[in-house]
């Protein structure tokens, strides 16, 4: 048999390459035997041919360079013992979860070290031969020999004792199988994390059912021969404890909740080099702000927005704000960007290369908001060739950086300044209104939170080895240096936002309720476009269809794109108040929204509706002729069939005014008690048709015969015929008349015929 130091037990559990084996004997030659625990089978490897061969000292001693053969616990004691055995705690966590185990530990190693038996006598003599001075004042008086037989029966072997054996298992339950009572512990504990009770709801419901259970009245489970006993509010706490996971937590807080407590942490994205990609994202201050004390405009909380960094983390441009994020704050803080800053003076002074913080990235990465993902978006990615990526919202690992600065300025400033937000409990007890205690302005605000800034800049900052964001920049922008847009004009122009398809006239441009114009610039606008407008597009007056872009930050003129030319002219506002300072979007439309509360406390719409309807009365009044052929008309409109389809039987009531008027009387004498139509019906015959045309006459001379034959009485003529029966008819003169038509005309006509 070859050299083999190493000592190996047998029927010993170790673990090879993460399987249980048993280590049954040397084998011939360099063999060595070991089967699975699970299978019984013989242990092999493949080697680099891809030949199976049965386990030597080779492949063992390339597990044991690897860390894949090592001793396993041995198993069939205790739950608590075996899962303490099964553990990964090294000697010092063993003795701080249990002290005694360091004396536990250094009894048994003495007492294996000097050879004792196991014999109460034998341990008593050893420990009063062998326990020093220094375990004395170390661990104090030698432990009880009893007491020290059992740590030697039942914890470890000798030569071969662990920190893990010598720990306690008490207070370390593993409640393999508990029956009923645990499994009713179990069931109302996962209870917890599906509804909205609280720990003490759910250990008295446990023990509500626990009671049926010994009383016999429960349906789910038998009465056991012992009473169960109740379980304390400490013990239903730690069941529910021994359930948190990802999926309990998801169930009673949500997915979000659950991702951010067991997923939202790991490795951020990492740059190489300054501007390499920046960070951009959006937070609410918590505070209240004076937002323009001349226009006494009501408090409002300010957003915060920031461009950070990947590589050095300063803070490339911030901004606030009071409108939601959208692009128009996206496209500003693009513009500050790369703009130089403007710092403290202190900072100044002793860093001059603060000023200096600015440049394009190459890439910047962003949520899923809306403003990140606009057509104006995209437009400002192809005009300065930076690339967005969107990355997954409400996930904070991966925008990390720009997350810790928002806190950062919060702990700075917003957490200090007058009008800051505290907790709903905190107000309450220090009696604290942080509406009436806003007393700063936004560019107050500013200003700190730019001297902020800088401060943060010089500060070591842990996620850089403890170098400043200041010196990390500085050093990367010396070797690699300070991108800048090509032409700031065109880089500014494709962060604007546009309007399109806007109609240009000779007073302007109205738009949003302010007027844009120029008494020069207009009329050659009109000049070069009327004619590039389409025929339909056409109006009688001068007009045309434009885009323009505007800074939503500077409502005091616009953009406007001459199509012809290709060239920007510029439309200044001539609304009052708009043209001496820049007047942002936002403070526009607070200030529309202001002006429409004061007319609707000056008068409301019902008021000028119901003086509006007394008008249109008064109107109706002074022309009553209109108002007899308003109402002649829409009758006939109520009769229209394709109308009538539509709005149904619709019926009006006119209501005119009584006037007093004076009706004659008429006296009349009844002549006879029965009148006849026979009477009273003139004797004139009916009026003649045409004559018929030749192609008729056939057909006529058939009805003329069937017309002679029946003899017409006034009772059997139609009731709408009101007229005396016609005398018989004539016939034909073609047939039996000799008589001239000129003369039979001439006859017909004189009223003396008759």
């Amino acid at each position: 048999m070859n050299y083999f130091p190493y000592k190996l037990k047998r029927n010993q559990l170790y673990s090879i390459e993460g399987q249980p084996c048993v280590f049954t004997s040397h084998g011939y030659g360099t063999r060595l035997n070991f089967e699975h625990a699970a299978t019984g089978k013989p242990v092999e490897y493949i080697d680099d041919a891809g030949v199976v061969r049965p386990m030597d000292q080779d492949r063992f001693r390339t597990l044991l360079q690897n860390g894949q053969f090592f001793q396993m616990a041995d198993r069939g004691q205790s739950p608590a013992k075996n899962k303490i055995a099964e553990s990964h705690l090294t000697p010092a966590e063993c003795e701080e979860l249990d002290a005694d185990s360091a004396l536990r530990l250094a009894t048994l190693r003495l007492l294996d070290r000097n050879g004792v038996m196991t014999g109460v006598k034998a341990i008593s003599e050893g420990l009063a031969e062998h326990w020093t001075p220094e375990l004395h004042t170390k661990y104090g008086e030698a432990p009880n020999p009893h007491t020290v037989k059992r740590w030697m029966r039942k914890r470890g072997k000798v030569g071969d004792r662990d920190a893990r054996e010598a720990m306690s298992a008490q207070g370390r339950h593993c409640h393999d199988d508990d029956g009923i009572r645990m499994e009713i512990r179990q069931r109302l504990a996962l209870t917890y994390y599906v509804s909205k009770k609280s720990v003490t709801d759910i250990n008295v419901l446990t023990n509500a059912e626990i009671s049926r259970v010994n009383d016999d009245t429960s349906l789910e489970y038998e009465m056991p021969t012992e009473p169960l006993l109740p379980v304390s509010l400490s013990t239903t706490y730690r069941d529910i404890k021994m359930l948190e996971c990802e999926q309990t937590v998801a169930a009673r807080h949500g997915k979000q909740a659950a991702y951010s407590r067991w997923r939202g942490a790991g490795k951020g994205h990492e740059a190489e080099r300054p501007l390499e990609f920046g960070l951009m994202d959006h937070t609410p201050i918590p505070a209240l702000l004076v937002i323009d004390v001349e226009r006494a405009i009501i408090l409002g909380r300010p957003t915060f927005s920031a461009l950070v960094d990947g590589f050095s983390r300063v803070v490339l441009s911030h901004m606030l704000s009071f409108n939601a994020p959208s692009y128009a704050t996206v496209s500003e803080l693009l513009r500050r960007s790369v703009l130089p800053k403007i710092v403290p003076p202190i900072i100044k002074n002793k860093h001059p290369e603060a000023q200096d913080v600015c440049g394009l990235c190459s890439t910047y990465h962003v949520d899923g908001g809306m403003e990140f993902r606009s057509h104006d978006m995209e437009s400002m990615s192809k005009a300065t060739g930076a690339t967005v990526r969107i990355s997954g919202r409400k996930k904070p690992r991966e925008r990390a950086l720009v997350e810790r600065i928002f806190l950062t300025i919060h702990n700075y400033v917003s957490s200090k300044v007058a009008g800051a937000h505290l907790p709903i409990a905190l107000s309450r007890e220090y009696d604290y209104d942080p509406a009436v205690d806003a007393v700063l302005t936004l560019d107050e605000l500013e200003a700190l939170i730019m001297f902020a800034i800088a401060v943060y800049h010089t500060t070591p900052h842990g996620g850089l080895n403890e170098k400043q964001p200041l010196l990390c920049w500085k050093q990367g922008t010396a070797q690699y240096g300070i991108v800048l847009p090509r032409d700031p004009r065109i880089f500014e122009k494709a962060l604007l936002p546009k309007i399109n398809s806007h109609r240009l006239t000779h007073a302007g441009i109205e738009w949003n309720g302010l007027r844009f114009g120029d008494y020069k610039a207009v009329p050659d606008l009109l000049a070069d476009l009327v004619p590039l407008e389409g025929k339909r597009q056409r109006l009688k007056n001068a007009t045309a269809t434009v885009s323009f872009r505007y800074d939503p930050y500077d409502l005091r003129k616009i953009w406007v794109i001459n199509r012809k030319t290709n060239q920007d002219v510029e439309l200044y506002c001539q609304t009052a108040g708009y043209t001496d300072e820049p007047i942002s979007l936002w403070m526009h439309e607070q200030i529309r929204e202001k002006a429409k509360a004061e007319a609707a406390d000056f008068n409301s719409r019902e008021w000028r509706d119901a003086c509006r309807a007394e008008l249109l009365d008064a109107i109706d009044q002074l022309t009553p002729e209109a108002k007899e052929r308003e109402r002649k008309l829409l009758a006939k409109l109520y009769e229209n069939k394709r109308i009538r389809s539509i709005t149904g039987e619709l019926a009006s009531l006119q209501r005119e005014r009584p006037e007093p008027v004076e009706i004659p009387i008429i006296y009349a004498d009844v002549i006879e008690h029965e009148m006849h139509d026979a009477d009273t019906l003139s004797r004139r015959p009916a009026p003649q048709k045409a004559a018929p045309t030749a192609s008729k006459r056939r057909s006529n001379r058939q009805k003329a015969k069937a017309a002679n034959a029946r003899e017409a009485t006034p009772e059997d003529m139609p009731d709408r015929d009101r007229r005396a029966p016609a005398p018989p008819a004539t016939p034909d003169a073609s047939t039996t008349d000799s008589e001239p038509r000129r003369e039979r005309k001439k006859r017909s006509n004189d009223s003396s015929y008759f």
